[in-house]
C-alpha cells in the first residue's frame, strides 16, 4: 500500500487538470451558438498546450523554491477560474483567453505538483506513484468528457463550465 490520502489528492488534482483534454466536448455547442468554425475553436487547445508547456517549467521552479502548496494553489485557482470565466464567453478571443490562456496556465502550474511531490514522498514506489498521477490526468478526460456531453445536453454549455469550475476548484 502506498501513501493513501496524499496519493489520492494528487490523483484527484490531476484528474481535474486532465479535463483540459475534454474541452472538445464544448466545441460543437460553441460553434453552433456563435457560428465559429472547427479551425477557430481548435486553436484554444493549441494555446492551452503551449501554456501548459511554458508554465509547467515555471511551476516546477516555483515549487522547488517555495514548496508545492503555492504552485498547487496557483494552478487550481487559475484552472478553475478559466472554466468559470469561460461560461461568460461571447467572443472567440474570450474563449481563447479563458480556456486557452488562463486554464492552460493553471494546468501548467498544477500538473507539476502531484508528480514531483509523489515521487519525492515515495521514492521506493516512484514508478507506481508517477504512474498513478499521470493515469489520473488521463482519466480526467475519460471521466469528465462524457459527463460534459451529458450536462451540456441537460443544462447547456455555460452552466456546465460553471459546474466544472466548482468541481475542479474542490478537486485541486
Amino acid at each position: 500500500c502506498i501513501g493513501g490520502l496524499p496519493v489520492v489528492a494528487g490523483v484527484m488534482m490531476n484528474m481535474a487538470l486532465g479535463t483540459f483534454y475534454a474541452v472538445s466536448a464544448f466545441m460543437l455547442p460553441l460553434e453552433k451558438e456563435f457560428g465559429w468554425t472547427r479551425t477557430q475553436t481548435s486553436w484554444v487547445t493549441t494555446l492551452g498546450i503551449g501554456m501548459i508547456a511554458s508554465w509547467y517549467v515555471v511551476g516546477g521552479r516555483l515549487q522547488d523554491r517555495k514548496g508545492p502548496r503555492i504552485a498547487a494553489a496557483i494552478g487550481g485557482i487559475l484552472f478553475s477560474l478559466g472554466f468559470l470565466l469561460a461560461s461568460q464567453t461571447n467572443s472567440l478571443l474570450m474563449f481563447y483567453l479563458t480556456i486557452g490562456i488562463l486554464a492552460g496556465t493553471g494546468n501548467g502550474f498544477g500538473y507539476v505538483v502531484p508528480t514531483a511531490v509523489g515521487s519525492k514522498w515515495f521514492p521506493e514506489k516512484r514508478g507506481l506513484v508517477v504512474g498513478l498521477m499521470v493515469g489520473g490526468y488521463g482519466a480526467g478526460s475519460g471521466i469528465f468528457g462524457p459527463l460534459a456531453l451529458s450536462l451540456i445536453e441537460r443544462v447547456g454549455w455555460r452552466s456546465t463550465f460553471q459546474i466544472f469550475s466548482v468541481i475542479f476548484f474542490v478537486m485541486t
